[in-house]
């Protein structure tokens, strides 16, 4: 039975509850309340607690509240990149246009970890309580709405087990859109670095350990059109939200994911 025919027999899974940016995005905004808490003004106050207050969205884990609006970059200023011959556009508006981008973006990100990765494999992660199993091989890959699109997957090398999540999302919010603004190398995160590929994309990079022995490699690289980024995250837990870890450090290492990112990033015309 080929890939084709098990993918129609399982049908769609669930979209992921974990996220592990949640945790890190979660700490910064605890610090900017903080900082905004120190100023003393009742004003201040009242933005902080607004802050703390904002609902958690499901995902990998708790999520940040939505971000202020972004101003949208002149398409003029973004780096020169040459697209890809396999380059493809984010064109979503119907649920066929999501599928194609999401069945695309699979294939970029499969490829892209063969060559930088080759010894690292795709495995069944459990997400959820009374999920359906999906066969080894491939990331389960979803769409959240017209504008964001999600991978997760368990990853396997060297005896080793854990995590791996991706996202491909705007950046520039505008009114009515979900949007998560490029990552930002602050404290309490001290090993990130702000820097750029070859071809002049943005790519921030960062290693977290938020505690319970977890351990997080990150890295976001924004498209050529200053309007998308595409987020990579490793793990070295294997599971759903609340997993202890497998693994002393993620499957991937940071040059691997820095790379896949990049390769995925320059694919990808906007």
């Amino acid at each position: 039975m080929n890939q084709a025919m098990l993918d129609q027999l399982l049908g769609a899974a669930p979209p992921s509850t974990v996220d592990v940016d949640g945790v890190v995005r979660r700490t910064r905004r605890r610090r900017r309340i903080r900082r905004l808490a120190a100023g003393g003004s009742t004003a201040v106050a009242v933005v902080a607690a607004v802050m703390v207050g904002a609902s958690l969205l499901p995902g990998r884990g708790p999520n940040p509240a939505p971000a202020p609006p972004a101003a949208v970059a002149s398409p003029s200023l973004s780096p020169s990149v040459s697209p890809s011959p396999s380059a493809f556009r984010l064109q979503s508006d119907t649920p066929a246009g999501q599928q194609r981008i999401l069945d695309r973006l699979r294939t970029v990100l499969e490829q892209a970890a063969t060559e930088h990765a080759p010894d690292v494999r795709w495995i069944y992660m459990p997400d959820v309580p009374g999920e359906k199993r999906t066969p080894d091989g491939h990331p389960v890959m979803f769409a959240l709405d017209d504008s964001m699109f999600r991978a997760r997957s368990g990853v396997t090398a060297d005896g080793r087990k854990g995590g791996f999540y991706l996202s491909l999302r705007d950046v520039g919010c505008a009114a009515g859109q979900s949007c998560e603004p490029l990552y930002e190398c602050a404290p309490p995160i001290a090993d990130c670095q702000s820097t750029r590929t070859a071809s002049g994309l943005r790519l921030i990079r960062y290693v977290d350990k938020p505690g319970r022995g977890w351990h997080f490699y990150g890295v976001d690289v924004e498209l050529a059109d200053r309007r998308h980024a595409v987020h990579l995250s490793a793990v070295n837990y294997f599971g759903g939200d609340g997993s202890g870890p497998s693994a002393p450090v993620p499957v991937f290492t940071r040059a691997q994911l820095d790379a896949i990112a990049t390769d995925i990033a320059e694919k990808i015309t906007g």
